[in-house]
């Protein structure tokens, strides 16, 4: 997991000291936060003196009861602090020792709760402590055990509310800073969860309170001073109290009016801040759901109208890029489809110009090229023969029997030579292609070549009116269709002669049933007729009379001829010509076997007249015995032989 290294690099000095701590990290930095408040109190003593003019005892005892009601409240707010964020705490520790966490839910959740509330919460308990420990407590121990004045004891009071403000503005602002680390290690896998609870203080909030306190801040720590100052120097003069009570009436309501000022000035200013982001949180959300329609108001012209210009570029960006994903998808599956059809087309079209028609039909419709073609290699290898072309310009190429040298001259002659595909993005910058006046409007073209093993049988040719429309998935689905429409071809040729060497054979064969039963039968006939007992024929009877041929290789070799009276149906003539099939095939092999028997015979016969030569010894012998066997193996009435040398 990289957590710990993406945290570290990003606040290393945080960071380190989170890794060291672990689950004593958020108790260590509430301490440390605490700590920082302590010059709160020389701040309040020094508010009261000036006001309330102590003498050294009361300022001394003041300081020591202030140190320690503030140690005790530190104290509160520490221990509450770390009971409260135990399951942070917990999976910080986790953290520290494996640098990863194990997967939780409730776990999770629970610790990311804790530590979204922590700022509120220990902000809130901060003021708490402050006020109710830290400034009530001194005042009640000044009023009762030093013997404050009432308007000491008010001055005390207002003086130790000047640092218990800040404290509190303190504890939020910088609270948020310390726990970065730590929220980033607890931030759930699981948006939904990360979107849990991440309201819990709104920006508008925090500046509302923080902007209150300081006006507060600011009026109790000037209203008093100068109530004071007025009254040193003016009742001493006069000696009334009717004016400072008029004074003092004046100064509670304008502070209260300023205050009250003030709260509507940084409502409206959290609300002019808050607005576009909630708008812009809003556009969000309506995005994440799929609609990249949506745009964000430009409300300001500040840096947030900034922010709202540059989501609504990006989401026009993302939604200009979905549009062409989706355009690529569709191209991509209308590719699979057209080359899945190039195989079927190549496993069920046995004929070479059927399988190249339909091929250089369907690319051109379903990719909408301007021109597709396909060369075939000729015997001499020296041309590549168009054999067919999509579009008007291919249907003139075709009748003028367009070709090309199998060359470096043009893509295709080329693609051929090399056995590589090749491609012109631009063809007006192409160091090599035809020129073809037909084609006018060419801007990018493709040759690949059709390659049966490391034979190439010709090339296919595709050109487009874009410039670089030829993008590398392009070129892997043609070169995919390409090997198809290669493999087609081939086996659409070699299953074409096979088809001319069987009709040769089937030809031969008749040719060789005709001659060898016509050597057998010499001009004769062998007919036999019978005569079923029994089924004389009546006189009053329909004789039907039934021929079925005995075909031999499709060759009629003879008949049956049957005369019958009764009912005659298909099933009939399919039983009798299925038997006159068989006894076709049978007096084939009955024919096969008599004139291998006469081949035996003569082999027979071949070989005894040959041993008998071999036997003799003299001219005459030799010339004896020939003629002998020879006339009687042929029953010849009269045999001669004869040597002698023609002049």
């Amino acid at each position: 997991m990289s957590t710990e290294k993406t945290i570290i690099n990003r606040q290393s000095m945080l960071a380190r000291l989170l890794k060291k701590t672990g689950r004593f990290y958020i108790p260590l930095v509430a301490t440390i936060l605490q700590l920082a408040f302590f010059p709160g109190i020389a701040l309040g003593l020094f508010i009261i003196q000036i006001n309330a003019g102590l003498t050294r005892e009361q300022l001394v005892s003041s300081g020591l009861m202030a140190l320690g009601a503030n140690l005790a409240g530190y104290v509160i707010v520490i221990l509450f602090t770390v009971l409260f964020t135990m399951r942070a705490n917990a999976r910080l520790g986790e953290w520290s020792k494996t640098g990863h966490l194990n997967y939780d839910p409730d776990a999770e959740r629970t610790a990311w709760k804790q530590i979204n509330s922590l700022p509120q919460i220990y902000a809130f308990l901060t003021g708490i402590v402050a006020v109710m420990i830290n400034t009530v407590s001194v005042v009640f121990y000044q009023y009762y055990f030093l013997r404050f004045t009432p308007d000491q004891a008010i001055y005390s009071f207002f003086g130790g509310l000047v640092p218990a403000i800040a404290e509190v503005i303190l504890a939020i602002l910088a609270i948020n800073r310390l726990v970065f680390p730590a929220r980033e290690i607890l931030l759930p896998q699981k948006f939904e969860d990360q979107l849990q609870d991440s309201n819990i203080s709104s920006t508008s909030q925090k500046l509302l309170v923080i902007g209150v306190l300081l006006i507060i801040a600011t009026v109790l720590l000037l209203a008093p001073i100068g109530y004071h100052q007025t009254y040193t120097a003016i009742y001493e003069t006069i000696g009334s109290n009717q004016l400072f009570n008029d004074l003092r009436i004046q100064l509670i309501s304008a502070s209260i009016l300023v205050i009250i000022f003030s709260l509507g000035v940084f409502t409206l200013l959290s609300r002019s801040i808050t607005m576009p982001i909630d708008a812009l949180i809003q556009t969000f959300a309506k995005v994440e759901q799929g609609d990249l329609s949506q745009r964000a108001q430009v409300l300001t012209t500040d840096e947030l109208g900034e922010l709202a210009i540059h989501f609504n570029r990006m989401i026009s960006r993302l939604d200009e890029l979905q549009q062409n994903l989706e355009k690529r998808v569709d191209d991509r599956t209308e590719q699979l489809r057209a080359s899945n059809e190039v195989g079927r087309i190549a496993s069920t079209i046995l004929d070479p110009d059927t399988v190249i028609n339909r091929v250089v039909n369907l690319i051109s419709q379903s990719f909408d090229y301007y021109y597709v073609a396909i060369f075939i290699v000729a015997s001499s290898g020296r041309w590549a023969e168009l054999k067919d072309a999509s579009g008007s310009a291919g249907e003139i190429l075709k009748a003028r029997h367009h070709r090309l040298q199998v060359n470096s001259k043009s893509l295709v002659g080329a693609a051929i030579s090399t056995h590589e595909p090749q491609v012109a993005l631009d063809v007006g910058a192409s160091a090599v292609r035809f020129n073809n006046p037909l084609l006018p409007n060419t801007r990018s073209e493709i040759a690949i070549p059709l390659m049966m093993g490391d034979r190439v049988i010709g090339a296919l040719n595709v050109q487009s009116i874009r410039e670089a429309d030829f993008k590398p998935d392009n070129i892997a689905t043609l070169q995919s269709m390409a090997n198809q429409v290669a493999i087609a071809i081939e086996n659409a040729r070699i299953f074409k002669e096979m088809d001319q060497t069987l009709e040769e054979l089937r030809l031969v064969n008749r040719e060789f049933v005709v001659s060898s039963w016509s050597d057998m039968l010499k001009g004769s006939t062998f007919e036999y007729s019978s005569h079923v007992p029994g089924t004389e024929k009546s006189t009053d009877a329909e004789i039907k009379e039934i021929e079925v041929g005995l075909n031999l290789r499709d060759e009629k070799i003879g008949q049956i001829r049957l005369e019958t009276s009764g009912d005659w149906d298909q099933e009939d003539q399919a039983w009798v010509e299925a038997l006159a099939t068989q006894v076709a095939i049978s007096l084939e092999n009955a024919r096969l076997v008599e004139e291998s028997q006469q081949s035996a015979l003569r082999e027979r016969l071949s070989a005894s007249i040959i041993q008998k030569l071999w036997a003799s010894n003299s001219i005459d012998s030799i010339l004896q015995t020939a003629v002998r066997e020879l006339g009687h193996a042929l029953e010849a009435s009269e045999a001669t032989i004869e040597l002698n040398m023609e002049e």
